[in-house]
């Protein structure tokens, strides 16, 4: 029977999970990009996780000495001093030695590696060795000599750093090819992508990544959530800053504060942002009023149907019922959870007051969510901004939230920025949902919902 193959983690769990478990042993890989991209530190985690594993490496570099190199990788990875002061990274700086030529070059790396038996071997970089000896073909043939006497003799797992994103000699010799590159439209984020991994198969490949302190690169994996088939009921996040109600997530109230008391919220979405991930803001903030047995008024958007809305009835139908009131034009007639918006725009805002001044009765908070697209099909611009405007007025008056759902496209949209306490958008990229706050301004922030726990969750990362 076949053996499995043995690997070496990739320090990072997203990225290992795409492999099979990380890279096969012995591969020689090949990370190439930009400077600036993050080679330096991935590889250098490479090496750090490893280690906490018990596993060597010999990290060879041409750029910089010991004190720099720790001194550079201790703010994301802290662990890194200790690891190279135990030797468990032995650490060979050469860039005072590469004007000997290649032989000096080569006996230094064997002579090391001879003495450790490590598991990863790490050149940082070739392109700085070619610069370094003068010409490609010095530096082709101290590849050449150490796939002769290391690559092929031994188990030895080699990242050889490029710059740039050219096919070279080493992009050609290699078992794999991983590009770090960072992207500036529409926003600047950065990209982690496998572009050849020799005989291991990949559903994915192609990753965005931020930098952690403490944790050094995070890798995610593209927007693939689906709803929880069942539903649990959450615990209820409380308001920690006065004047507030938390927006359902304790990652974005961390960010923005909560949601305003009294106040106007403008969510811009995106093009082709999913179905999930745009209601996602409604779900995270309903959840949690509706635990507390707060009342939640929404008008949703218009391609949901009475039946399309079943799934998204939370914890249970008694407190959502209990709880909640859904205004639809495609109802035939007022029950105890739906009322009928019938195109008269005086009427339909006399029955929204009439249940919302029910809710306040009661003495409870109210989240009122408003989707614009369907505002304006039913009442036309000028109407929908007189109908934001007046259902203002109570929001005002009794300290509570709306929350304002903008599609792309909406003529409505450019008429309430101006009346809206906080706006914020979310966009679709590459795969990946992009949160900014626009007003106040937040930095960009990778928008992660979950709902594996059976009810809705986010956190958010912020794009460095």
């Amino acid at each position: 029977m076949r053996m499995p193959i043995e690997r070496i983690s990739s320090g990072i769990v997203e990225l290992d999970r795409c492999l099979q478990n990380g890279f096969p042993s012995g591969y020689v890989i090949n990370v190439r990009g930009e400077p600036g991209a993050g080679k330096t530190l991935f590889v250098t985690q490479v090496a750090t996780k490893n280690a906490e594993r018990g596993l060597k490496t010999v990290y060879v570099s041409f750029l910089e000495d010991r004190e720099k190199f720790i001194a550079a990788a201790s703010t994301l990875l802290p662990q890194v001093r200790k690891h190279v002061e135990s030797d468990i990274i032995s650490y060979v700086e050469l860039s005072s030695v590469t004007q000997a030529g290649v032989s000096p070059l080569m006996e230094l790396v064997l002579e090391r590696v001879d003495s450790v038996e490590p598991s990863i071997l790490v050149f940082d970089s070739y392109s700085a060795v070619v610069q370094a000896l003068g010409s490609e073909a010095e530096g082709r043939a101290l590849l050449n000599n150490l796939f002769s006497r290391i690559f092929s003799k031994r188990k030895v797992t080699t990242l050889i750093i490029t710059e740039g994103d050219q096919n070279d000699f080493v992009s050609y010799v290699a078992d794999g090819i991983i590009r770090m590159s960072r992207k500036s439209e529409p926003t600047s984020y950065r990209i982690l992508e496998i572009l050849k991994m020799r005989s291991v198969p990949l559903d994915e490949s192609k990753f965005l990544f931020v930098f952690e302190k403490g944790r050094g690169l995070r890798v995610f994996r593209p927007f693939n959530a689906t709803l929880s088939k069942k539903l649990k009921p959450r615990s209820a996040i409380q308001e920690k800053k006065k004047g507030y109600y938390s927006t359902g997530s304790r990652s974005l109230d961390a960010v923005i504060g909560g949601y305003q008391k009294g106040s106007l919220v403008l969510w811009e979405m995106g093009r082709d942002v999913p179905q999930l991930a745009f209601y996602s803001v409604v779900l995270l903030a309903a959840a949690n009023f509706l635990v507390q047995e707060r009342g939640v008024l929404i008008i949703p958007s218009l391609e949901f149907t009475r039946e399309s809305l079943t799934p998204f009835v939370y914890p249970n139908k008694e407190l959502f019922e209990r709880n909640t009131r859904l205004f639809m034009d495609n109802v035939p007639q007022d029950s105890e959870l739906f009322v009928q918006l019938t195109g008269d725009m005086e009427r339909d805002l006399e029955k929204w007051n009439e249940v919302y001044e029910g809710f306040k009765k009661r003495g409870v908070p109210v989240l009122k969510v408003v989707s614009l697209d369907t505002l304006e099909h039913i009442y036309g611009k000028e109407k929908s901004v007189n109908l934001v405007r007046r259902a203002y007025l109570k929001t005002s008056h009794y300290k509570d939230v709306t929350l304002l759902l903008a599609k792309p496209g909406l003529e409505i949209t450019e008429e309430v920025r101006y009346m809206a306490h906080t706006r914020l958008s979310l966009r679709f990229v590459d795969g990946y949902l992009l949160f900014k706050g626009l007003s106040p301004y937040t930095s960009d922030y990778l928008y992660e919902p979950r709902f594996s726990k059976g009810y809705p969750e986010v956190r958010l990362f912020e794009i460095n």
